[in-house]
């Protein structure tokens, strides 16, 4: 086979049919083009000549289809001449040009990712620009941003990736952090086996701040780099705003633009002005409640009201057909219209604000919520009381210790909850279907799950038997997780009890009966029977529990269990002594406070 290197005009080169490549032949051929154009053609064609017709002398290009393609673009565009020599390799056997075709496109090894990222940083190093590199090889800066990102991850990670023991989407999740150690530690002192690109994200980010935090949304990623603050950008994830490296910052920023707020609020005479970082229920319950009086609007913005009105159940009946993300914003704007002019028909009289107060809380979105017209629990009256109203206390212990055990009680059902996905089924089942066919249930027609802190408000439940139970399901469960755009196809490939387990605790976590003594939230008890709730096996009393009551109190209960005789014994003891000798005299007796006893107990 005779093989000649000859240099041939543009213009007289074809494309040859024994060309092997027919699928996705002009794939990148802009990109091709652009590195020719930069720096020539590096690999000559191999072409065959074609049988002459007359004075027109033409080649089949058997092996270089797509630079062909790309050099008559260049020319397409004026970019090179027609008659532009091209280096070719000559062919005279046809019988060999299919084989040929087959062993250039067959042989040829992509370079492995690595050396492409890393050969780019060469070209960055030796002075050109990505923006410069980018033009030369037909990509965009952004592709060779990211490229240099990745040849910037600890050489140990690379190396991984290299002998093929990571992804290279768990390496592009290492670029969130420029630190070495952090990265190397996260991969090999990591006690999991395997570690979804996300979790690789969440455990190099955990002193940082999410730009989806409440706290960022509020303040504004503009204010906090006006002010100083450093934002850490993931190249990988475009949709994602990174993440706040100053939470200190964050925090002082939040604080000073609810203080503002809060200014506002005290110079309209409320007595005081509290502000929180987030919304908690649990704290506001503590407060009584002093009602606004309604007051008519001007005629005028009443019927803008009724007409906001209509539009938006125009609005909510044409979603219910078809999901559409104007319709959904126009919702947004129309209810925020719809509650500034429903606050205002709502009014408290100056003799009012001046007994109250309100407090101040960031919502999960980034909004601000007030809530007006409170009375602190040492005015004498509780949230759910009011002065017309007042409902008596469940129990003589402090509210403190009222919290304390509701929150054992809480994580109790949890715990037994996560143990009965046939329950947990039912429960989600009888919500969705009291709200459809009922009008009650969950807010709207949306099912969310809303995991009440409980450590908040107890100091002991977190060492407790049904505390170390939920952890033990959530480590299991979190361990498996992946990531979220991979989360449908893993629950399709569970097994179905598999998805029952993740349901139950799903359902589980989402319990909330804490209470203090305004009593339990509705529903509490009874689902506490329904689960066949017994706090013996979740909690016993202790020393350090006696501690906190008063001395009747413990005498009271050392009487219900060793008799009045018993009781009348410890009258003497220092309170300090009595809590020690009555958890000595209840010691495995089973015995539990009115707030976790059974319905049916005494």
């Amino acid at each position: 086979m005779s093989h000649t290197l000859i240099a041939i005009p543009l213009c007289q080169l074809k494309p040859s049919k024994a060309n092997m490549r027919k699928t996705d032949k002009l794939t990148g051929i802009a990109e091709l083009a652009a590195s020719i154009a930069a720096n020539g053609l590096l690999e000559n064609l191999v072409v065959h000549p074609l049988p002459a017709n007359g004075d027109d002398t033409s080649y089949e290009v058997v092996a270089g289809g797509r630079r062909l393609a790309a050099l008559k673009r260049l020319a397409k565009a004026r970019t090179l001449d027609r008659n532009h020599p091209v280096a070719c390799l000559l062919i005279e056997d046809g019988d060999a040009l299919t084989e040929i075709s087959l062993t250039e496109n067959f042989e040829r090894v992509p370079p492995h990712p690595a050396d492409q990222f890393e050969a780019f940083a060469d070209l960055v190093k030796d002075g050109r620009s990505p923006e410069e590199v980018a033009s030369r090889f037909g990509i965009t800066a952004q592709f060779v941003q990211q490229r240099l990102k990745l040849a910037q991850v600890s050489p140990r990670l690379i190396a991984q990736y290299r002998e093929g023991t990571m992804t290279l989407e768990q390496l592009m999740a290492f670029t969130v952090s420029d630190d070495h150690a952090l990265q190397d530690a996260v991969w090999f002192e990591s006690p999991y086996a395997d570690m979804p690109a996300q979790f690789i994200r969440r455990q190099l980010t955990k002193t940082q701040v999410e730009a989806s935090d409440r706290r960022v949304r509020f303040v504004g990623i503009e204010a906090y780099e006006a002010t100083g603050g450093t934002v850490v950008r993931d190249l990988f994830d475009t949709a994602h705003d990174g993440y706040l490296d100053d939470s200190q910052l964050l925090d002082r920023l939040v604080a000073e633009k609810l203080e503002t707020i809060a200014q506002a609020l005290r110079d309209q005479g409320w007595s005081f002005v509290e502000t929180l970082a987030e919304e908690d229920y649990s704290y506001l319950s503590r407060f009584g409640r002093v009602p606004p009086t309604d007051m008519d609007l001007p005629k005028k913005d009443e019927k803008r009201l009724d007409q906001l009105a209509e539009r938006y159940d125009e609005l909510v009946s044409a979603l219910e057909d078809e999901e559409n993300e104007d319709v959904r914003a126009e919702l947004d704007r129309l209810e925020s219209q719809i509650d500034a002019l429903r606050a205002r028909k709502e009014v408290w009289p100056e003799t009012d604000r001046a007994r109250s107060g309100a407090v101040i809380a960031l919502n999960f979105d980034g909004t601000v919520s007030v809530t007006r017209g409170l009375l602190r629990p040492q005015d004498g009256e509780t949230s759910m009381q009011t002065a017309a109203k007042p409902k008596p206390v469940r129990s003589g212990y402090p509210e403190s210790v009222l919290l304390d055990l509701s929150a054992h009680k809480t994580a109790a059902m949890r715990a037994s909850l996560a143990d009965q996905p046939r329950m947990a089924f039912l429960l989600l089942l009888h919500a969705l279907t009291s709200r459809v066919f009922l009008g009650r249930g969950l807010d709207c027609l949306e099912i969310r799950v809303t995991e009440t802190a409980l450590d908040r408000a107890s100091q002991t439940v977190g060492a407790s038997k049904a505390m170390q139970a939920l952890l033990a399901h959530q480590s299991q469960w979190a361990e498996r997780m992946p990531d979220a755009d991979n989360l449908w196809s893993w629950l399709l490939s569970l097994e179905e009890s598999e998805r029952h387990g993740l349901l139950a605790y799903c359902v589980a976590v989402s319990v909330n009966a804490l209470c203090a003594s305004q009593g339990e939230p509705e529903g509490a008890d009874r689902l506490a029977a329904i689960l066949a709730l017994d706090m013996k096996q979740w909690w016993s009393a202790d020393e350090g529990f006696f501690s906190r009551l008063t001395k009747s109190d413990v005498i009271e209960a050392v009487g219900q269990v060793r008799g009045e005789e018993a009781a009348r014994r410890l009258a003497d003891l220092k309170k300090s002594e009595l809590a020690k000798r009555a958890q000595d005299l209840l010691a495995n007796s089973g015995w539990l406070p009115m707030g976790l006893r059974a319905l049916n107990a005494t």
